[in-house]
């Protein structure tokens, strides 16, 4: 816009000068002689400086042309998010991004972009009994299940993805009867194995589920093999699974699935009430967004 409102500004300045030149004319040659080599020299001097301007735009649209390319190459190359992964298909599926704190290029992870204008991350699902969430401490650190089907992604790679970049939570739940529901949260961070994978940040809730996980915030998560609840029974073997337990929980997603009253549970859905859907998301915030492009934008500055 400035470029051209300054070719704008000149060509009236050099339009002004001529017009100007011929008014001044008169019939002595001497005269018309000193007007006339004047009038050339400032339409030569305009002409360089309108190919001064001319040359510089190019530079400038040739630089933004290149770091916009190299902008998509990165995305498509080497996304950091299913926002990313997905940006260009817009169709929820398997996609690889890559977690750099882990020195991971290829990961492969389920992208949502079906629900709340997509880009989500999915890190868990429970949609059948095929696979027993009822499992160890190392298996909850690296993750199990299909990424089509039951899925845990892994404590440690949910540790690095909410701890790199701010997150949003998304969790989709069904009753046995068809009713849906969903739960989103504007922040969640889960911190390092060194703290037992703690449930350290929970934004603002919203949405038609009930407030169900607030009350697990602090707390660290628990296995039957690595108790970490504030109950005298280990809560984990009780309701044989794993989750951030206190003393036991309001929530519990990853209990058993088809359970007569224990299972994967949504309390404030209804108490004791095992849920035949539940899958829970990420996304990176509008905040987490600004500064990856910024990051972008630098690198190619």
């Amino acid at each position: 816009m400035f470029c051209f409102v300054f070719f704008i500004l000149l060509n009236y300045i050099l339009i002004s000068h001529i017009k100007f030149g011929f008014s001044q004319s008169i019939d002595t040659s001497t005269v018309c002689d000193c007007n006339c080599n004047v009038e050339i020299d400032l339409v030569k001097k305009f002409m360089n400086d309108l190919e001064e301007v001319r040359k510089s735009t190019d530079k400038i649209d040739t630089k933004a042309s290149n770091i916009e390319q190299q902008l998509i190459e990165n995305r498509a190359t080497n996304p950091s998010s299913c926002m990313e992964a997905a940006a260009t298909s817009l169709k929820s599926g398997v996609y690889k991004i890559k977690l750099e704190k882990m020195n991971i290029t290829d990961l492969e992870v389920f992208c949502e972009e079906d629900v709340d204008f997509g880009g989500w991350l999915v890190i868990q699902r429970r949609q059948s009994g095929s696979v027993s969430f009822y499992r160890d401490w190392n298996d909850y650190k690296k993750g199990f299940g299909d990424l089509t089907g039951n899925y845990w992604i892994g404590l440690e790679k949910l540790h690095v993805l909410t701890s790199s970049c701010q997150q949003e939570l998304y969790i989709q739940l069904q009753r046995r009867s068809g009713e849906k529901y969903h739960a989103k949260y504007a922040e969640f961070l889960i911190g390092p194995e060194s703290q037992s994978y703690t449930l350290k940040k929970l934004g603002n809730y919203g949405g038609n589920a009930g407030d169900s996980l607030l009350q697990h915030l602090g707390n660290k998560f628990s296995t039957y093999d690595r108790d970490n609840d504030n109950s005298e029974n280990n809560c984990a073997k009780v309701y044989e699974g794993a989750w951030w337990f206190f003393s036991c929980y309001k929530s519990h997603l990853n209990g058993v699935y088809n359970g007569d009253h224990f299972g994967v549970n949504w309390n404030e859905l209804k108490k004791e009430e095992s849920l035949s859907f539940a899958q829970m998301m990420i996304r990176p915030t509008q905040n987490c967004w600004r500064r990856l492009m910024l990051g972008n934008l630098n690198r190619y500055t």
